[in-house]
């Protein structure tokens, strides 16, 4: 059930739907939502840890006499009870996310208000059908599926029997950038797509559409950011070649000890910032590009590229040992030798840097030769399979759910 954020908001409502797996679920909205999880309780509701409530599916009885209990509340307080013909979209989401390749587990997201559903779309990363819903339609909750990492999104689709789910911005990005919509700007932003509601049909859309086209638009996105980052510190180092004659004399020794120190320092500390980036980007991009490895060796031979990842490596080892050994210094000397720290992190990986640099190019090159292809080729689920969840109720929750309708 979805409704416009533009049309007058109920100030205290829930939400009841069947959840084959929980039973009767209930979940509260509204400007004044806490009355709604107030009433929930009184009426015998358990409250869960993912925001929802629900009745034992054991207990038929206590099931009805839950129900009515939560109808004379709702009249008395004015709440608006609405009962949602879809299955738990928890339960549709759990199942989807077990067939998905790899290792994925999902939660539910409940927006008790309108802007607790906006707040998706600070890392929501899409060019598709999904945004638009979450910022103009009342979207009660939604799925996060995630496998530690990647992070889709969905939703049930307004006005449709459809699902709707969408990519995030993977989380090692730690969603820093102060507008993502410039993200969904890129052309290789994954769009996001309709699915059917059976899991398994779903699923199998997830994989043959959305997955292959995330994954290659976040390898191209890692690779322009690192890309974009070996430029910067080849523009810092530049810079410092433009200006350290003159900080020195004839045979190379600094005029000022301290003039040519600090502008070593500065330089560093840019060239840092960007090797950060690939200290963040890189682990993954070798990733990727090891195991596309053997689709590439027609435009590289293997030998170099294995050598020039075996560089890399040793690029990001370099790093590590430095941010580990910078957090030690920190922790033990305290705030006072912060800057000091930092100076002689970056010092100590100049030439680790400097050789990133020397070499990156060469990396991007592979890194865009090894781009995963948006598209696959999955198999389509054989239609014999059973595809819908196990959704039959104890007839008596149902009729006593289903007597609810209108409330």
């Amino acid at each position: 059930m979805t409704q416009s954020q533009n049309a007058p908001a109920d100030p205290a409502c829930i939400y009841l739907c069947y959840s084959a797996s929980r039973g009767v679920t209930a979940f509260p909205g509204g400007i004044n939502y806490r009355w709604a999880r107030t009433a929930l309780k009184e009426a015998g509701f358990t409250g869960l840890s993912d925001g929802t409530y629900s009745l034992p599916q054991s207990a038929p009885e206590f099931t009805r006499e839950a129900l009515l209990a939560l109808t004379r509340i709702a009249r008395t307080h004015r709440l608006t009870i609405n009962t949602l013909e879809n299955p738990f979209l928890g339960d549709v989401a759990e199942r989807v996310a077990q067939n998905l390749p790899g290792n994925w587990s999902s939660e539910i997201v409940v927006h008790c208000v309108p802007v607790w559903q906006q707040d998706h779309l600070d890392w929501l990363w899409d060019r598709g059908p999904l945004a638009h819903p979450l910022a103009t339609e009342r979207v009660p909750y939604a799925a996060l599926l995630t496998n530690g990492t990647d992070e889709l999104l969905m939703i049930e689709r307004p006005g449709h029997e459809q699902l709707l789910i969408g990519a995030c911005l993977p989380s090692d990005f730690n969603r820093r950038f102060p507008d993502n919509r410039h993200f969904s700007k890129t052309p290789y932003a994954p769009d996001s797509i309709c699915i059917p509601t059976p899991p398994l049909l779903a699923s199998h859309a997830i994989t043959a559409q959305l997955l292959p086209r995330y994954a290659h638009a976040v390898h191209r996105l890692r690779t322009d950011l690192v890309s974009d980052a070996i430029l910067a510190g080849q523009k810092a180092l530049d810079a410092w070649e433009a200006v350290s004659d003159s900080l020195a004399d004839e045979q190379g020794w600094p005029l000022d000890d301290e003039t040519y120190g600090l502008r070593a320092q500065q330089r560093d500390a840019e060239v840092w910032d960007q090797f950060e980036v690939f200290l963040n980007h890189g682990p993954a991009l070798i990733e990727t590009v090891t195991k596309y490895l053997d689709e590439v060796t027609d435009q590289v031979p293997r030998r170099p590229a294995e050598q020039l990842l075996n560089t890399m490596r040793g690029m990001l080892e370099r790093g590590k040992s430095a941010i580990t050994s910078w957090k030690e210094d920190v922790s033990r000397l305290g705030d006072q030798a912060f800057e000091d720290a930092v100076a002689e992190r970056n010092a100590d990986v100049w030439d680790a840097m400097v050789t990133w640099l020397d070499r990156s190019p060469d990396f991007i090159k592979l890194a865009r030769s090894a781009t995963p292809c948006p598209s696959s080729s999955v198999p389509t689920p054989d239609a014999s399979q059973p595809v819908a969840l196990n959704s039959a109720a104890p007839t008596a929750t149902r009729t006593a759910l289903t007597s609810r309708r209108g409330h």
